[in-house]
């Protein structure tokens, strides 16, 4: 084959590829999350190559996998159970905690009509895991006075003529819409900073696998590990004795374990189908634990994994903390940061911030708290009272008043007193 006929074979393929992709999602124009290609047409969250995989991961399919199941779970959950706080700065940098703003009562209360501030947040985080979750914002005389998180499946982010972002929304019946920044809360994963990229599709293959492994124990538990096979026999059979053996040797593989099929005439049986030994069914799925806790950024002994030691440290203390330095701190920063930019008019942008309460996600133990505590109180950091509250004890008579240990001079001071010691 020619130089020229290879390049040609090698575009008609990448025509091919792109063809096929599209026919996947016809409304997708551009296939690159890179600039150049968002500005062409839709932003997408799904990577460029087509590789086949084993079984279909979709969302709902994907989430009948276990381990796809708990890393959701968890960090849905982790981040819904924390409050959030708003937080106003006065001209000297220093903040106070606000309570009376309509925004932090939506987002501590309910934000919707249908939902709990735990449920909304659970809600935007099943979405954010999978790259991008968008909120419908709803106004009452120009008071943001509702929040309701859109399913990402149903919204297409574009860059339009002016190469600002819309939204084209497709409800569940059938109606459709396009919104603009200022009636959506677009949050994101790490990707170009107009769409994030999402774990389930770039994860795809591997949840694809084990999406498989987990098809393959079922139809073996089905019918109660017997092996399909072939009969053999150095006579020649007619149709009809050809039919009869199959049917016999289906109730074999298929049927319940007390069939007892009859070989005669020098029949033998030869089995063709793999074992769970021969694929290594059990190593596989291991596998895919691990797989997919990458791509989610979950220790997969936090999912109960517990086939490998974790390398995070010896103690639950120092699990959480690296879950929530790698894997947790990443989301809450997201939220926090979007929630300003979004929620807030761009006058409040500097004077307000939002914070969640991540003092009981990182709480230690009694022993070290205590330890901590006394050093807090002993170098002026915090009074007993404020700890007292901390810890959720009541305060106390004369506790809000800071203080230091009473041997602790500064240095200056220790040269000063040896030279009046030496020099009366």
């Amino acid at each position: 084959m020619s130089a020229k006929t290879a390049k040609q074979r090698l575009l008609q393929c990448q025509q091919y590829d792109l063809k096929q992709s599209a026919n996947k999602r016809p409304d997708v124009q551009g296939r690159s999350t890179g600039p150049s290609g968002q500005r062409r047409g839709n932003l997408i969250d799904f990577p460029r190559s087509s590789s086949p995989i084993a079984r279909t991961a979709t969302f709902d399919r994907a989430m009948t996998l276990s381990a796809v199941f708990a890393c959701h779970k968890i960090l849905a959950e982790t981040v819904a159970s924390l409050p959030i706080e708003m937080f106003i700065f006065d001209k000297n940098r220093l903040r106070t905690q606000v309570f009376d703003h309509q925004i932090i009562r939506l987002l501590r209360n309910k934000p919707n009509e249908n939902q709990t501030n735990i449920e909304f947040k659970e809600n935007l985080m099943l979405n954010l895991i999978n790259g991008n979750a968008y909120v419908r914002k709803y106004y009452y005389h120009q008071e943001l006075n509702q929040l309701e998180v859109i399913n990402n499946a149903e919204v297409i982010p574009k860059l339009n003529t002016q190469n600002k972002l819309e939204y084209h929304v497709t409800y569940r019946d059938g109606t459709k819409e396009i919104l603009s920044n200022k009636e959506i809360w677009h949050l994101k994963l790490f990707g170009s900073g107009l769409v994030g990229m999402s774990p389930l599709a770039y994860g795809a293959r591997s949840i694809g696998i084990g999406l498989a492994a987990d098809d393959k124990v079922g139809r073996v538990m089905e019918n109660g590990a017997k092996p399909s096979g072939t009969l053999s026999t150095e006579k020649s059979l007619k149709k009809e004795q050809r039919q009869a053996l199959r049917e016999e040797m289906t109730g074999l593989v298929e049927g319940d374990d007390w069939f007892l099929p009859v070989l005669e005439g020098g029949l033998k049986f030869e089995k063709i189908s793999l074992t769970p030994e021969d694929i290594e069914l059990l190593e596989t799925r291991r596998f895919t634990v691990e797989e997919v806790c990458r791509f989610y950024g979950v220790p997969s002994v936090l999912i109960n994994d517990t086939n490998g030691s974790t390398t995070w440290g010896s103690g639950i203390e120092q699990l959480v903390e690296s879950f929530y330095r790698f894997g947790l701190r990443p989301y809450f920063e997201r939220i926090e940061e979007s929630a300003r930019l979004n929620l807030l008019e761009r006058v409040d942008w500097d004077t307000y911030e939002f914070e969640f309460k991540l003092k009981d996600l990182l709480r230690a133990s009694f022993v070290t708290r205590t330890d901590t505590n006394r050093t807090r109180i002993e170098s002026g950091q915090a009074t007993i009272n404020e700890v007292r509250r901390e810890e959720g004890y009541t305060p106390v008579e004369g506790g809000d008043n800071l203080m230091i240990a009473a041997n602790l001079i500064t240095l200056d001071r220790v040269v000063q007193g040896k030279q009046e010691v030496n020099n009366p």
